[in-house]
């Protein structure tokens, strides 16, 4: 029997009283009358759940900082349905054999539908969403050869930091401002700079860090990406160890001038580059390792500044949910016929942001005191996930394949 959700939907840029109609976990209509078949109200207002295309969730082989099982629990917390996660691994995902080891080690452990990426090898892995491709070293101390890219229709995400600019400006870490000193603007200028002679399609500039990065990434054409502690966080906080993250934590002024681009409708998507370490790894910032866990707090930072009047909540929903889905090219991410009935169900109320409250594995948050707005509840491809704030299934996370995705029509 088909299936009827009855509720304020944010449709085309409003909340409209609607009858959204589901079958086999896809919208199938949307009407202001319900015709047969069982409906569920929803109380509340319902917009498209969360898409974040840009999380590394340690699994498998590095599991005591994070696993698929913990991280996709975070993310569903944080209003998420779907993660691409990212290929730089204790065994770094460079062959198909190493892809299928990955796949394997995680089927059936995520709460959230998931994609995985590739590194570029010169051809592509089966089931591959897409391409990380690093153009200078962060966590694992990749980087790619770029004549190895395949230039098919898969995003091609790009870590852009020139490598030859970070030896350049090489200083010891001793705390956030030489940390910034040491990965300077100017070598992610650079690296954008080069990739547009790569003459790619569909690239997009993982975690932009200024407004200038943003700039010259949109005058080539490319997506850009920016992440909530970007906009949000800089290096004049008191975060240690913590806010330590590839690229750095700017100034103040450039992340208020960041946020203030943002606000000009010209970035296209918001991701976590949720990136989780131990406490004990973090204790000593020469040593500690960069990156910050993110998954569950992005989606909440973000509908607070659109709260707040900073962004429109449509802006919102393109930035966390339709342009990411995309992106990829997957059937999420917008209340429209054809495309996988995910939703959140909230009442756009902020709240603190407690350590306590959260579900990382790892234990902390670099946003502790400051506000956001979560989910109450979260519909899964049509299936009640998260009620009242708790998750009420066992893990029923789908693989997105690479291939499936590319034999859909993409709804745009």
């Amino acid at each position: 029997m088909t299936d009827y959700f009855r509720g304020k939907f944010f449709i085309d840029g409003e909340f409209k009283e609607r009858y959204v109609e589901v079958e086999n976990g896809k919208i199938k209509s949307i009407s202001i009358e319900k015709g047969n078949g069982k409906v569920k109200a929803l109380d509340g207002l319902v917009l498209p759940a969360g898409v974040d295309i840009h999380v590394h969730f340690r699994d498998p082989g590095e599991e005591s900082k994070e696993d698929f099982y913990s991280g996709s629990k975070s993310a569903i917390y944080g209003g998420t349905s779907t993660v691409a996660d990212m290929p730089n691994n204790i065994k770094p995902i460079n062959s198909q054999e190493v892809f299928n080891e990955k796949l394997k080690a995680i089927t059936g452990r995520s709460f959230a539908d998931f994609a995985l990426y590739q590194l570029p090898i010169g051809k592509e892995i089966q089931g591959a969403i897409g391409q990380k491709i690093f153009m200078g070293k962060s966590t694992g101390g990749i980087i790619s050869d770029v004549t190895k890219i395949i230039n098919d229709e898969r995003v091609k995400v790009f870590h852009a930091e020139n490598q030859l600019c970070l030896d350049k400006y090489k200083i010891d870490d001793k705390d956030l401002k030489s940390h910034d000193n040491s990965r300077p603007l100017e070598c992610e200028i650079e690296a954008v700079e080069s990739i547009s002679g790569l003459w790619l399609n569909n690239v997009l500039i993982a975690h932009a860090t200024s407004r200038t990065v943003a700039e010259v990434a949109n005058s080539f054409g490319f997506k850009v990406e920016v992440t909530p502690h970007h906009l949000l966080l800089n290096r004049e906080m008191k975060l240690g160890p913590l806010g330590k993250v590839n690229p750095p934590l700017r100034k103040r002024i450039i992340q208020e001038d960041l946020l203030n681009y943002l606000s000009k409708g010209l970035v296209h998507v918001v991701s976590s580059d949720h990136a989780p370490h131990t406490l004990e790894e973090k204790e000593v910032f020469e040593s500690a390792p960069s990156g910050m866990p993110g998954v569950e707090t992005r989606l909440p930072l973000i509908l607070m500044l659109s709260k707040r009047g900073i962004i429109s909540l449509d802006y919102a929903v393109k930035l966390l949910s339709t342009n990411p889905a995309q992106t990829l090219g997957i059937s999420k991410g917008k209340i429209a016929p054809g495309y996988d009935a995910d939703f959140i169900i909230t009442d756009l109320e902020e709240e603190p942001i407690k350590n306590e409250n959260l579900h990382y594995k790892c234990g902390w948050t670099t946003f502790e005191g400051f506000n956001g707005i979560f989910p109450n509840d979260l519909i899964l491809r049509g299936e009640e996930i998260m009620v009242e704030r708790e998750i009420v299934e066992q893990p029923r996370g789908e693989f997105l394949s690479g291939e499936k995705r590319r034999g859909k029509n993409n709804q745009e």
